[in-house]
């Protein structure tokens, strides 16, 4: 019965890697980039250091309503270990990534409040392989100051 279950295990380890899908992917030297963008139907601000989002970026949101997305910040981060990264994406933004050694990386969307007390709005696993395949992971959700905006935050692989 032993030998059964190994050859069962062996084939199933065998198909996995001859079909080309990993079986648990790492983020050991697994760099993400993370981005607060804007959405609105509003022009760029006179005087804001706004950047348009990247156009391969932005027809990936075509299905969204707003006309027009902004990159309020973009940072590059190392994902290593089991130790939870930090990026800041704002003063009220950011996030905490952490491999969680199971082919998933952890997002968690931070709010911070005024004396940096961090409030956790949304937590998500995402595979890890998904990232290094080229896809995205977006959350959205209303802004407080206008109407009709919209946060994005993205994340894509780096790499």
């Amino acid at each position: 019965m032993k030998l059964f279950l190994r050859r069962q295990f062996a084939l199933a380890l065998l198909g996995g890697l001859v079909a080309g899908l990993p079986i648990v992917a790492s983020a050991s030297d697994f760099k993400i980039k993370a981005q607060l963008a804007w959405g609105t139907d509003d022009s760029k601000p006179q005087g804001k250091e706004l950047q348009e989002l990247d156009p391969k970026l932005r027809e990936k949101f075509r299905h969204l309503r707003w006309k027009n997305y902004f990159v309020v910040k973009a940072e590059t981060a190392a994902i290593t270990g089991k130790a939870s990264q930090r990026v800041t994406l704002s003063e009220k933004c950011s996030l905490d990534l952490k491999d969680l050694g199971d082919g998933n990386l952890e997002i968690r969307i931070l709010s911070v409040k005024a004396g940096g007390q961090a409030t956790v709005v949304k937590t998500e696993a995402c595979p890890i392989a998904k990232l290094k395949a080229g896809h995205i992971f977006a959350f959205a959700g209303d802004t407080k100051e206008k109407w009709d905006d919209a946060w994005l935050v993205i994340v894509t692989s780096a790499n």
